[in-house]
């Protein structure tokens, strides 16, 4: 194990929906990753072998003061700070821009580099609804990010999407840096061997700026030409019910399997012939930052039908790995998703060539070199100031 250490800072440890975290910081092989956070949630990832440093369980008594009070702050500094100076780390990086916020005074007392990757809602939301906001990890954000904007820190953009919008937010340009994370091609594999059925996937969060609505739809115009066609939904969220509803009563061949684990979200894509997340741009500001999922159904030789909004256009390329239309444009989604159920051709091509593109520019461990190339660069520039 290498002696060098970085701390990976991500204020709850760990969601279950930021494996990409996780796997990026396990991916790391010049480096030992060690999570750092206020608290531990409860059925969140595991992280073992992975040292974990926090205040506190997320079910404690204190959590509610924590979280509401600027005493998370006091006690970042009091409780957390001198369990990160025994290890002795040599960077902290930091995911998600309200995090940021939180993790940079701990990277000046600890006088190390300090990296910030934004992924998606930190940067696409609009200011007016980030204030709205009761989290208090989003209210420091919207008070203290042009104290990180000033900072030595170096801010990675999940996508080219999403470096423009931080140059939007005010963000020096000279300090941002485009990296995709990538994804873990070992646990991608396409099964020839399995036949593939008529089937279109979705995968995601069942929230309004996924746009599944759209992808419903669209799917009553593909089963008024092909009947059997079926439309899989894993995922849950506040819109179930009514997307539930809309296919019931479009008459829309559909199964919606709720949240499942991520190996069955792998079997789903085995099996499917399209996949489809149509993500949209909402009120909120709230769009697509990049889309690990296209990158993931793509390396499993699922050709994507989707809207050409956010980061998509970055992770799918259209006429080549799969077929982007307007944003909410049911029609031609549909007109998409029919013309790869019909085509064998075309689909088998656009499968390789989505395989092929993903190993090329999103493999997580060739990512992960270019990570650690980056590590080392913000090491030797932090020596020379």
């Amino acid at each position: 194990m290498n002696e060098r250490k970085v701390l990976i800072y991500r204020d709850l440890l760990l969601p279950s929906s930021e494996t990409f975290v996780k796997t990026q910081a396990e991916g790391l092989k010049d480096f030992t990753p060690v999570f750092a956070g206020s608290y531990k949630i409860d059925n969140g990832l595991d992280l073992t072998p992975a040292e974990e440093l926090f205040i506190m369980k997320k079910n404690s008594i204190l959590n509610n003061r924590i979280t509401g009070t600027h005493f998370k702050k006091v006690l970042l500094k009091s409780v957390l700070l001198p369990k990160l100076k025994k290890i002795n780390p040599v960077l902290m990086h930091a995911h998600f821009g309200p995090d940021g916020t939180l993790g940079l005074p701990l990277a000046e007392s600890l006088n190390i580099p300090y990296i910030v990757t934004f992924h998606g809602y930190d940067v696409t939301t609009k200011d007016e609804y980030l204030r709205k906001s009761t989290s208090y990890n989003i209210q420091n954000y919207t008070k203290e990010i042009h104290t990180l904007q000033n900072s030595n820190a170096l801010f990675i953009a999940a996508s080219e999407f999403i470096k423009k919008k931080l140059i939007q937010k005010g963000f020096p340009e000279k300090q941002i840096l485009v990296h995709y994370i990538g994804v873990n091609l070992d646990l991608l594999k396409r099964d020839d061997t399995v036949s593939r059925e008529d089937t279109i996937l979705f995968a995601g969060r069942l929230v309004k700026n996924k746009g599944c609505e759209y992808l419903i739809k669209a799917m009553k115009m593909v089963n008024e030409q092909k009947p059997h066609a079926k439309l899989i939904i894993a995922g849950d969220g506040p819109e179930r019910h009514a997307l539930e509803e809309l296919a019931s009563q479009l008459y829309v061949n559909s199964e919606f399997l709720g949240k499942i684990p991520y190996r069955e979200v792998l079997h789903h894509m085995n099996k499917a012939k399209i996949f489809s997340v149509p993500s949209l741009e909402i009120e909120t500001g709230a769009s697509e930052g990049f889309g690990m999922v296209f990158a993931e159904a793509q390396a499993m030789g699922l050709p994507v039908a989707s809207f050409e909004t956010g980061g998509i256009p970055e992770a799918v390329s259209h006429n080549e790995t799969g077929l982007l239309c307007p944003p909410k444009d049911s029609e031609k989604l549909a007109e998409n998703i029919l013309f790869l159920l019909e085509n064998q051709q075309m689909w088998e091509e656009f499968s390789k060539a989505g395989v092929v593109r993903v190993k090329d520019r999103f493999s997580l461990h060739e990512q992960n070199k270019k990570l650690e190339e980056i590590y080392e660069s913000m090491i030797l520039q932090h020596k020379a100031r």
